[in-house]
């Protein structure tokens, strides 16, 4: 399955070919330091994810669900994370 993360402008900013969902093909492009700016990932459920590192500058999370997810360096500044769940992240 092809699943685009895209920017909140519609612009396609990675493609991953094998990952079964958004969190996968998430993980997938940190792993491969793709640059990640404003990323619409609004409500994505993302709990558990190894974002460690991730460029996530300008990035919509709005209702996300990053319950437990390593956010360990991840550059997160100018993000919109209304209503996301960041317990344990």
């Amino acid at each position: 399955m092809t699943i685009e993360i895209k920017a909140v402008s519609g612009k396609v900013l990675y493609t991953a070919t094998t990952a079964s969902d958004v969190k996968a093909a998430l993980v997938e492009a940190v792993k491969s330091r793709t640059y990640l700016y404003g990323a619409n990932l609004g409500g994505a459920d993302l709990g558990g994810a190894n974002l460690y590192g991730a460029d996530l500058y300008g990035a919509y999370l709005g209702g996300a669900d990053l319950y437990g997810a390593n956010l360990y360096g991840a550059d997160l500044g100018g993000a919109y994370l209304g209503g996301a769940n960041l317990y344990g992240a």
